[in-house]
């Protein structure tokens, strides 16, 4: 991917072609993984639980469009979770490809989305990793100012994962602009959003029916002030190129989702867990920074930042890969159902 970034061109139908190749073979990685990932128990728990419960306690339960597709993988007859896995796999990559087209630098989006999005989220937190890939098409609906397609599939995103209904934080953001509400109207409500997130996380953090979350505090909550560090980059992109997103017509939201990325810092010393968990759906606010900002470097200067970008994330999953807790205990050795099957019986 960071070939592909340094000697890739957007425009040619080549490149195109390669990418989506790249996202058949994530695609196959991430899908047919098993035993894979920190959560993995925790998911197989769950994935029995769920055919001991009824259709009506599926659907009117937390999640229940991941439930459902455990039951429905149940019903089948799977013994584990490879359909559901392979089914949220495919959601979390249709939705992201989608973006990044829309985003035009897909290279790039790959880049940033990948050493932790897709190398620890979608092979860990299945519910969360479709979730957020629906958020990121959302996003991009709500730049273009479509609220009710942002709301739906905000909604959408909710089934898969209960936290992703506090995105709708931005609805009022895009109210204003479509309204043209006053500078006071906007100070005022940033200032009620912050409250209302800390509500919400509160609630979450209280709920009997955040199953997931349940045992892992001390797990998610050590590497939270790691991963916020990905935001470094973007938020110091943001101020220092401020111009360029003030030329954009939403601006507001942009500037919003700043404001959310340097909140969510001080509140990981309260809600570690949760603020983590809501921390991964700020990873718009990166893409979106980066791929802007990228269109207006000279020709010298993208190779400059791309190097950075490479060397950055590289040091990142350079640090989780051999410092990370859980990296050796539960993504080393890696295994996949496909080569596992012609190791065996083909080779």
């Amino acid at each position: 991917m960071g070939i592909a970034n340094l000697i890739g061109s957007y425009k040619n139908y080549t490149s195109k072609i390669i990418f989506y190749f790249t996202i058949v073979f994530i695609f196959l990685f991430v899908s047919f993984r098993y035993e894979v990932g920190a959560d993995w128990g925790n998911y197989l728990f769950w994935y029995e639980y769920s055919s001991k419960q009824s259709l009506r306690e599926i659907i009117h339960g937390s999640d229940p469009a991941y439930n459902l597709l455990n039951y429905l993988s149940n019903y089948l007859g799977y013994s584990d979770t490879i359909l559901v896995n392979t089914i949220s796999s495919f959601l979390v990559l249709f939705f992201l490809t989608k973006t990044a087209l829309k985003l035009e630098k897909y290279w790039l989006v790959i880049l940033v989305y990948f050493p932790y999005h897709l190398l620890v989220v979608s092979m860990n937190y299945n519910r969360q990793a479709v979730a957020i890939s629906i958020s990121l098409w959302a996003f991009c609906k709500l730049l273009e100012n479509k609220f009710f397609q942002f709301t739906f599939l905000i909604f959408l995103a909710a089934l898969f994962h209960q936290t992703a209904i506090t995105l709708l934080l931005f609805l009022p953001v895009l109210l204003s602009i479509k309204f043209q509400l006053s500078k006071v109207f906007n100070i005022f409500y940033i200032i009620i959003s912050l409250i209302l997130l800390l509500g919400l996380l509160y609630y979450f953090s209280s709920s009997n029916v955040n199953m997931y979350l349940q045992g892992n505090e001390d797990m998610s909550s050590k590497g939270f002030f790691v991963r916020w560090l990905y935001h470094l980059i973007p938020i110091f992109l943001f101020y220092k190129y401020n111009f360029i997103f003030k030329e954009h017509r939403s601006y507001p939201v942009i500037r919003y989702f700043s404001i959310l990325v340097l909140f969510i810092l001080p509140l990981g010393m309260i809600f570690s867990t949760l603020s983590d968990r809501f921390n991964l759906y700020l990873i718009f606010f990166d893409l979106f920074v980066i791929c802007t900002v990228f269109d207006y470097l000279t020709n010298k200067n993208k190779i400059v930042f791309l190097g950075a970008l490479i060397l950055f994330y590289t040091l990142q999953m350079y640090i989780w890969f051999f410092y990370g807790e859980w990296a050796v205990k539960a993504w080393i050795p890696y295994k996949n159902y496909i080569s596992n099957y012609l190791f065996n019986n083909v080779f």
